[in-house]
């Protein structure tokens, strides 16, 4: 139980710092990045992410790959944490020439250059190929936005890595139900996604995303895994700002200094407690 209320602080105190650097950077996308801090946080703290903050280039590191690049923030914020990223560094978001919306593989600690949504799994199952044919025992980790998995590259990928038996692949989706325009409630396709991961060659599990404890197990379960796994994430976005949970506009609207001022407090309550 200690465990679990470190990270809930942890993920309160990285929810706070994104909050902060979108005041100063003046861009933000809030609500998916909120809806994934928690996952992030479970991964990077929970003890089960091989990575060493004093040599985070190690060959034998796991590996963390997002699809929605837009949820960077909460990365930069861990990243910085563990000291992997720098101050100066971090502090340059939303300045000319410093960290924007999108992850870039010159930051320290990023694995990929996020673009085109979609794409993340297929180069996933690239290093995890990579790590079956070395011998190798790093995992990758690949997290994606529910909207993107309705881009056809995301289901080639799925069937490349179910044939190819990858078991050091591990795909996360952040099941908010929210695109940038759209509500993404209906439950057809999702209904159908274990089987059909199943169906090739994966295990799924179904997840609430802000549970650490069913997080952690999560990952557990994929580290002895068989076969690749997809954990379907169960999210709010604007997760932690309760009136941003479920708000279309806060996806990459930026609040006025009421709505900011209001945010913080009401994390720096939480934080303490109150």
């Amino acid at each position: 139980m200690e465990q679990i209320k470190d990270l809930e602080e942890k993920s309160n105190r990285v929810r706070l710092q994104v909050l902060e650097a979108a005041a100063a950077g003046g861009m933000v996308h809030f609500g998916g990045t909120y809806s994934c801090t928690d996952l992030m946080v479970a991964l990077y703290y929970g003890g089960l992410f091989n990575i060493n903050p004093k040599n985070p280039h190690s060959a034998e590191r796991d590996r963390f790959l997002i699809g929605k690049g837009h949820a960077c923030l909460a990365l930069y914020a861990i990243l910085l944490d563990l000291g992997i990223m720098s101050q100066e560094i971090y502090d340059s978001y939303g300045t000319d020439g410093g960290l924007g919306c999108q992850l870039d593989i010159n930051i320290p600690g990023v694995e990929y250059n996020t673009g085109s949504l979609g794409h993340v799994l297929g180069i996933a199952s690239g290093i995890a190929l990579a790590a079956k044919l070395d011998s190798k025992n790093y995992r990758s980790y690949a997290l994606l936005g529910d909207a993107e998995c309705y881009e056809g590259s995301i289901w080639e990928a799925i069937i490349f890595a179910g044939e190819q038996g990858l078991d050091k692949l591990v795909g996360i989706i952040d099941r908010n139900r929210l695109s940038v325009l759209d509500n993404l409630e209906d439950q057809a396709f999702f209904r159908a996604f274990p089987k059909s991961a199943e169906a090739f060659g994966w295990d799924c599990y179904e997840i609430d995303g802000h549970s650490f404890s069913e997080i952690l197990d999560s990952f557990r379960q994929a580290q002895s895994a068989k076969n690749p796994v997809m954990i379907i994430a169960n999210t709010i976005k604007g997760k932690g700002v309760s009136f941003m949970e479920n708000e279309l506009k806060y996806h990459n609207g930026l609040p006025g200094e009421p709505e900011m001022a209001a945010a913080r407090q009401e994390l720096i309550a939480a934080q303490s407690g109150d």
